[in-house]
């Protein structure tokens, strides 16, 4: 009898697994990036950078469904003028990637 349970609770296992794939229907989502070429010491603005990157998105008929600021963890040295890392992060649907792509984006690292 525990031998049954068991054979009937690894196969119910062995049947969920095999639910999880990795969906690229048009409802999932991505996460892409792009620098917002700030510098440091700068007067522009990281926000005015992501709202204008996120109006260009928009203007391209692809729905932006969050947004933030984030760093390219990369090391920077600490000069008036230099590169800051700052870049914009958006989340978009899964089937804008090509267009994403072609106006400069990629899709977010695991590390950034």
């Amino acid at each position: 009898m525990i031998k049954k349970n068991i054979f009937f609770v690894a196969m119910a296992l062995l049947g969920l697994a095999g639910c999880q794939t990795h969906s690229t229907d048009k409802d999932s989502f991505i996460m892409i990036t792009k620098s917002l070429g700030t510098k440091q010491c700068s007067e522009v603005n990281a926000e005015g950078q992501l709202q204008q990157l996120k109006a260009e998105l928009e203007q391209a008929n692809i729905k932006v469904l969050a947004a933030e600021i984030g760093r390219d963890q990369m090391m920077h040295i600490t000069l008036c003028g230099a590169a800051d890392g700052k870049m914009a992060i958006f989340k978009v649907k899964h089937n804008t990637l090509n267009a994403v792509e072609k106006m400069g984006y990629q899709l977010k690292r695991a590390d950034e």
